[in-house]
C-alpha cells in the first residue's frame, strides 16, 4: 500500500545465489526477501525460519531444528516459534486456509510445499525507505468480503466514510483491507494515523502532521494538512477516533468544508456527528443458530466459526471435527460474534477443549446473567472476555501484559524487557511471555528488519492499562518506560552522525507517539520535570531531522520555561534554547521570543562554560539578526564566534561562524573581504556520492556556501557564475531531498540572480520549484519571498496588476520581519512603479528603501538604491539632481567593487549625456566599464549596455 510518503527504492546488481518462489526470491547472503523486486520486511529469526525451510523443502522439518536455527544455544518456550512462524506467513501472504507455501505438520513441525528454483544471477538490491503512516499489518480477515465490497463503492460517492461498532468488533481490519482494495485509485495513496497512539487531544493535529509527512513549520496543524490534502487524492484513515472525538470531529467538519480531492475512512466506537457524515456500522460476525450446519464443511461456512478455528489451528494444531461443531457454535453465539473476543477464545483452545472451553465461558462470563444497563452488550462482552483471558494467565504474563499498557504504539522484546525489570520480571519470563501473550491473542506481532515489533490493540491496551494502575509492583512502569524512551533517543543523538539518514529516520521515527507519551508523563502532575528536560533534549534530533518543526516549538518553549526554574544542568538549558532557537528561525515571524532564546543560549552555555555551545548559540543568534536587518551587530556576534575557534580549533560550528561572517561582510558592502572567505570555502567542499550522514553534511555544506556566494559574484561582475552556483546549489538539494537547504538555495540566490539577470524563464522555473517545496516543506518565510518573485515575473511578463501583488508580499515580508534585502526588494517595486508611471508612489517607495538600507547597515546595495532615486527624479522632472544622484551612486558602487551596479549606473549616466549631448563623454565612461566584463552577455544589464554602446558608434 503506497502512502503520502512515497517508498523509493535505489539499488545495485550483482551476481547472486537466489532460491525463487512463485513472485519471490530469497537471497541468502544479504538476507534479502524480494517480491517483485521490491523488499519485503523480514525480522532476523524469520528469515532464517524461512531459508532453513527452502533448504529442505519437501522435508518435514521438526520445531526442535528450527528453534535451533532461529535462537541458536537458546532455551525458549514453542510459543515464539509459532509467533515468528506466522509473522513470516503473513509477510508472504500465505494466511488461507491451505497453504500456498508454509504447511503445519500438527505437534510435529512444518514443511516448505511450494515449488523453488535454484539459480545465480543479477540481483538488484532494493532498499526501501521508511514509511511511518504505514497501517499494522493484520491477520487474514475472515467474514468480511461483503462489508468491504460494500465500503469500496461507498468511497466512490462520499468523502468521509465512518466505521462505527463495539470495541473488537473488527473496524481496523476492515478499514486497512478497504485501503488495500481501493489503494490504485487514489493518484497519492493511503495515509494511515492511528490515533491509538495519543491520549491528549491537543496533539491530534501533531499525530496527523506526522503521518502524512508534512515538514517544516505550520503555524496551525489542521490548516497545514488541509492544505496539504487540498493538492493531493489521499484516503486518510482515522483509526481510533472515540477518545479525541471533538478534535476529530472538528478537522473532519473542516474537511468536508474545504475543496479537496482526498478522502477519509474513519473508525470509531461513535460517529463523529459530522451533518455529511456517511456512518457504516459494522455488525458481529455471523454465526450459526440452533440446528445449523450439522456438519463441518457447512459450518466452516460462517465466518464466526471459520475465525475460531483458523486461529485455534495457528495456534494449537487444532482439527475441526463435527462433534465439537455444537460447542464453538454456542461459543460464538454468546460472545456475540465479536472477533477478537472469539479470537481470544480459540487461543485457549490448548488449554480447554470447545466443551470445556465453552462451561469456562459460561461460568466466567455469566452468558445468562442480566447485563449491566450502563454499557453496550457487546462492548462489557468484549471486556468480560478480555478480563476472563488476563485471569487465566500464569502470574508473570499478567504481571508482563499490564507492564505494556505503558507503550502506546509498537515495541520490540528489548523495551519490554527494560520496563519489566521494574516489577521483578527478567529476559526469560519477558521473552517467553511475548510469545504466549500473542499465541493467546492478547498482543499482535509485526514484522521489521530487525525481528519483531509487538502491539497491544486499543481495547487490550485499554483493560491492561487499568489493571497496571491497580497493581503496586507496577508503580514505576512509566517512569521505566520514560527512561527507556530516553535511552533511544539518547542513542540516536550518537548514532545521527554515523547512521545513513534514511535507515536513522527509519529507526527511530516510530518512537513518536512513545516520546510523546513520556513527555506528557514527565511533565504530568506525578511524573519527573528533569527526566522530561533530558528526554525534550533527546527529541531535538528527531524533530530537526524529520523538520516536524511545530511540535519541536511547542515542547521546546515548555520545557525551557521550566528548566529556567528547575535544577538541571546549564547545558541542558542551553540545548533548549538553541534548538527552540532554531526551531523559531523558520516560523512565519521572527519575534522576539527568537532573540529572547539566542540571548538565553549564550548565557546558558557560558555559564557551562561550554564554548562548542557557545559557538552555535552565537553562529544561531547572527543568522537571526540577518534576517531582522541587524547587520553591524550580526558582524558582531559573528567575529566573537570565529574568535572561540582559536580556544579550541575542532568546533563544529566554526565553518558555519566563517560563512556567515562572510555573508554578513558582503551585506556590509566588503566584497573582497567575504568573496575570499566565501571561494575558500566553497573549495573546501564538494558533492560526496555516498549516503553516510558525514556525506550529507558535506553536500549540506556544498549547497549553503552556494546560496552565499553568487549573491557575491553578481555584483563583482561574474552573473554566469553566480547563475551556475545558484543551480548547483539547487540541483545537488534536488538529489539529495534536502528541502530546506533547496529552499535557501532558491530564495537567496538562484531567484534574485534570475530576476536581476533577465532570465525570465528561470525566475519561472526556480519559482514552480519553491511553490513545490513549500508543499513538501512548509517553511513559512518562504510563502511570501515565493510570492514577491511570481508577482515579479508576471509583471515584467505585462500583467499591469502585478505590480499591487508585489507590493502586498513585500507587506508580508515587512510584517514577518524577514527584512534582509527589504531595500533591494522595494527598489524592485519603485522601478516597476515607474514603468507604470505612478511616480509619486514610486517616490515614496524609494525613500522606504533608502530608510531601511541606512538603518540596517545594508551598503551592499545603496548605490542601486541611489540610482532608482535618480530614475524617480528623471521622470519628475529634475534631471540636475538625478544626474547627481547617478555620481554620487557610481562613486558608490566602485568603493565597495560592486561592477554590476557600477555598470547599471554607467548605462543610466550615459544615456542621460547622450540625451543631452555629451556622446564622446558617455563613451568614455561606459566603454571601459563594459570592457572589464568577461561573461555575463546574455544577462540585461550587458544587453543594455553593448546596445547603447553600439548606438554610440554608429552615430560616431
Amino acid at each position: 500500500m503506497r502512502t503520502a510518503t512515497e517508498t523509493r527504492q535505489r539499488g545495485t546488481r550483482r551476481q547472486e545465489l537466489t532460491f525463487s518462489f512463485g513472485p519471490f526470491q530469497l537471497v541468502p547472503r544479504r538476507q534479502l526477501l524480494l517480491l517483485d523486486g521490491r523488499a519485503v520486511k523480514l525480522g532476523g529469526r524469520a528469515f532464517e525460519l524461512l531459508h532453513l525451510l527452502i533448504q529442505r523443502r519437501g522435508e518435514l522439518v521438526s520445531k526442535d531444528e528450527l528453534m535451533e536455527a532461529a535462537w541458536p544455544g537458546t532455551f525458549l518456550h514453542d510459543s515464539n516459534l509459532k509467533v515468528n512462524m506466522w509473522s513470516l506467513r503473513r509477510s508472504l501472504g500465505d494466511t488461507r486456509t491451505e497453504p500456498a507455501y508454509i504447511a503445519t505438520v500438527a505437534r510435529r513441525g512444518y514443511r516448505f510445499v511450494a515449488d523453488v528454483q535454484t539459480s545465480i544471477g543479477e540481483i538488484e538490491e532494493a532498499q526501501a525507505e521508511p514509511i511511518p503512516s504505514a497501517p499494522p499489518s493484520r491477520r487474514g480477515i475472515v467474514g468480511r468480503e461483503v462489508e468491504i465490497a460494500d465500503i469500496a463503492r461507498l468511497l466512490v460517492d462520499n468523502r468521509h466514510l465512518t466505521l462505527a461498532g463495539a470495541g473488537g468488533i473488527g473496524k481496523t481490519t476492515v478499514a486497512v483491507a478497504v485501503a488495500q482494495v481501493v489503494a490504485s485509485q487514489y493518484r497519492d495513496g493511503v495515509c494511515f494515523v492511528d490515533l491509538a497512539t495519543i491520549s491528549d487531544p491537543t496533539l491530534f493535529g501533531a499525530a496527523m502532521v506526522t503521518a502524512l509527512g508534512i515538514r517544516g513549520n505550520p503555524d496551525n496543524g489542521l490548516t497545514a494538512v488541509l492544505d496539504y490534502l487540498r493538492l493531493r487524492q489521499i484516503l486518510l484513515i482515522l483509526d481510533n477516533c472515540e477518545h479525541v472525538l471533538p478534535a476529530a470531529a472538528i478537522f473532519t467538519g473542516q474537511f468536508l468544508a474545504d475543496t479537496s480531492p482526498s478522502k477519509l475512512l474513519a473508525t470509531s466506537r461513535e460517529p463523529l456527528g459530522n451533518a455529511t457524515e456517511h456512518v457504516v456500522r459494522l455488525g458481529s460476525l455471523p454465526a450459526p443458530g440452533p440446528g445449523q450446519a450439522p456438519t463441518t464443511e457447512r459450518a466452516v461456512e460462517f465466518p464466526a466459526i471459520q475465525l475460531f478455528v483458523r486461529r485455534a489451528a495457528e495456534w494449537s494444531d487444532y482439527e475441526f471435527v463435527d462433534d465439537d461443531y455444537a460447542a464453538i457454535a454456542s461459543i460464538c453465539h454468546s460472545l456475540d460474534g465479536l472477533p477478537l473476543a472469539i479470537e481470544l477464545a480459540a487461543a485457549q483452545i490448548r488449554t480447554f477443549g470447545p466443551r470445556e472451553l465453552l462451561d469456562a465461558l459460561d461460568q466466567n462470563l455469566s452468558f445468562r446473567a442480566p447485563r449491566a444497563t450502563s454499557a453496550s452488550p457487546r462492548h462489557e462482552t468484549l471486556m468480560a472476555t478480555i478480563d476472563w483471558s488476563f485471569r487465566l494467565l500464569p502470574f508473570k504474563e499478567a504481571r508482563l501484559f499490564a507492564l505494556l499498557s505503558v507503550f502506546s504504539d509498537a515495541f520490540e522484546a528489548e523495551d519490554a524487557i527494560f520496563v519489566a525489570e521494574a516489577a521483578g520480571l527478567d529476559l526469560v519470563d519477558v521473552v517467553t511471555g511475548l510469545g504466549n501473550l500473542v499465541a493467546k491473542s492478547l498482543l499482535s506481532a509485526q514484522a521489521s528488519e530487525r525481528g519483531l515489533r509487538y502491539r497491544l490493540l486499543d481495547s487490550t491496551r485499554r483493560y491492561a492499562t487499568d489493571r497496571r494502575r491497580a497493581d503496586p509492583t507496577c508503580a514505576q512502569a512509566l517512569n521505566r518506560h520514560a527512561q527507556r524512551i530516553l535511552a533511544l533517543f539518547e542513542q540516536s543523538e550518537d548514532e545521527w552522525s554515523w547512521r545513513e539518514p534514511a535507515d536513522w529516520t527509519q529507526r527511530y521515527l516510530w518512537r513518536i507517539g512513545d516520546l510523546r507519551a513520556a513527555l506528557s508523563w514527565a511533565f504530568g502532575e506525578d511524573g519527573d520535570p528533569v527526566l522530561g528536560i533530558r528526554l525534550t533534549v533527546a527529541g531535538i534530533t528527531l524533530w530537526s531531522e524529520t523538520a516536524i518543526l511545530s511540535e519541536a516549538q511547542a515542547r521546546l518553549s515548555s520545557a525551557l520555561a521550566l528548566a529556567k526554574t528547575t535544577d538541571c544542568d546549564d547545558l541542558l538549558r542551553a540545548k533548549l534554547a538553541c534548538a527552540l532557537g532554531w526551531s523559531l528561525f523558520y516560523a512565519r515571524k521572527l519575534s522576539n521570543e527568537n532573540e529572547i532564546a539566542w540571548l538565553d543560549a549564550i548565557a546558558f552555555a557560558k555559564r557551562a562554560k561550554d564554548i562548542d555551545y557557545q559557538q552555535r548559540a552565537l553562529v544561531g543568534f547572527a543568522f537571526y539578526l540577518l534576517q531582522i536587518g541587524h547587520i553591524p551587530r550580526a558582524i558582531l556576534c559573528l567575529e566573537e564566534a570565529t574568535g572561540l575557534a582559536d580556544r579550541d580549533p575542532n568546533l563544529t560550528s566554526t565553518s558555519e561562524a566563517d560563512r556567515a561572517l562572510a555573508w554578513a561582510q558582503a551585506f556590509a558592502g566588503e566584497l573582497g573581504t567575504s568573496r575570499a572567505v566565501l571561494d575558500r570555502l566553497a573549495a573546501t567542499h564538494s558533492l560526496a556520492a555516498g549516503r553516510s550522514r558525514k556525506d550529507a553534511n558535506e553536500v549540506y555544506r556544498f549547497i549553503t556556501v552556494r546560496f552565499n556566494l553568487p549573491f557575491v559574484a553578481w555584483m563583482q561582475g561574474q552573473p554566469d557564475t553566480a547563475a551556475r552556483l545558484a543551480r548547483d546549489a539547487v540541483d545537488a538539494a534536488d538529489r539529495s531531498g534536502q528541502w530546506v537547504s533547496q529552499s535557501n538555495a532558491l530564495g537567496l540566490a538562484a531567484l534574485p540572480i534570475a530576476l536581476e539577470t533577465g532570465n525570465l524563464d528561470a525566475l519561472e522555473s526556480y519559482a514552480e520549484r519553491l511553490r513545490g517545496n513549500l508543499e513538501r516543506e512548509r517553511i513559512s518565510r518562504w510563502v511570501p519571498v515565493e510570492r514577491y518573485f511570481s508577482a515579479c515575473l508576471r509583471d515584467l511578463r505585462g500583467d499591469a496588476r502585478a505590480v499591487d501583488d508585489i507590493r502586498a508580499a513585500i507587506d508580508e515580508l515587512i510584517e514577518c520581519r524577514f527584512l534582509m534585502r527589504i531595500g533591494s526588494y522595494l527598489a524592485v517595486f519603485a522601478r516597476a512603479l515607474l514603468r507604470q508611471g505612478r511616480i509619486n508612489e514610486a517616490q515614496r517607495t524609494i525613500a522606504e528603501a533608502l530608510d531601511y538600507q541606512e538603518r540596517q547597515g545594508e551598503r551592499w546595495c545603496r548605490s542601486e538604491l541611489v540610482r532608482v532615486d535618480a530614475s524617480v527624479l528623471f521622470h519628475a522632472g529634475e534631471p540636475l539632481r538625478a544626474e547627481k544622484r547617478l555620481q554620487q551612486a557610481l562613486a558608490e558602487a566602485r568603493s565597495i567593487g560592486a561592477k554590476t551596479f557600477e555598470l547599471r549606473i554607467a548605462v543610466d549616466l550615459a544615456a542621460h549625456w547622450i540625451a543631452t549631448g555629451r556622446r564622446r563623454k558617455a563613451a568614455r565612461l561606459l566603454a571601459p566599464i563594459h570592457g572589464n566584463f568577461t561573461e555575463g552577455f546574455e544577462a540585461s544589464d550587458l544587453i543594455a549596455a553593448s546596445r547603447l554602446l553600439a548606438e554610440l558608434q554608429l552615430n560616431s
